[in-house]
């Protein structure tokens, strides 16, 4: 089994951070992974999925660079009003 290019900007800050995984820099935001690396999230102020988790940080620099050249997110992670949000129907 080969592993996974891994992007260039990504910067290892620690192998071992406070959820037992690799810690990375990009692009000003912080992918916090837990042990493995396979489950990590995304910590960027201002970004709405800031603080939510996915998959490998390779599906993580993705949103970063949208957010930061769109400033918008891929259509299939689009947020979904909540009840208390939509407009009422009467």
């Amino acid at each position: 089994m080969t592993e996974a290019p891994r992007t260039p900007d990504l910067e290892l800050v620690t192998a071992e951070g406070p959820w037992g995984g690799p810690v990375f820099r990009y692009r000003g935001a912080e992918i916090r992974c837990n042990k493995g690396g396979h489950v990590c999230a995304l910590f960027m102020p201002g970004h709405p999925l800031d603080g939510h988790s996915f998959g490998a940080p390779g599906t993580i620099t993705h949103l970063v660079d949208l957010w930061i050249k769109e400033q918008r997110l891929p259509d299939h992670l689009r947020a979904v009003p909540r009840k208390s949000e939509e407009p009422s129907r009467r």
